[in-house]
């Protein structure tokens, strides 16, 4: 789904759908996993693994863009 949520960093990270990201939330969490998708009405759906001994789980997140404080994405070398 194209986005057309009007917060430039939402925007940004669209761009890194498919990739692992890290997250900042403005109350200090950090989000990390596979960015799903950033949907039209500006929720970001982040797909993280959570080790549960001795299995490991995939969960789903989803946060509004105005909670995001920034983002960070490891560049191929």
């Amino acid at each position: 789904m194209g986005v057309s949520c009007h917060d430039e960093l939402c925007r940004a990270l669209n761009q890194f759908r498919g990739e692992f990201v890290s997250i900042h939330t403005q109350s200090g969490d950090v989000i990390e996993g596979e960015l799903q998708e950033v949907t039209f009405d500006c929720l970001v759906k982040v797909i993280e693994s959570v080790l549960v001994s001795p299995f490991e789980e995939r969960r789903l997140t989803v946060i509004r863009c105005r909670d995001i404080e920034s983002f960070s994405v490891n560049l191929p070398e």
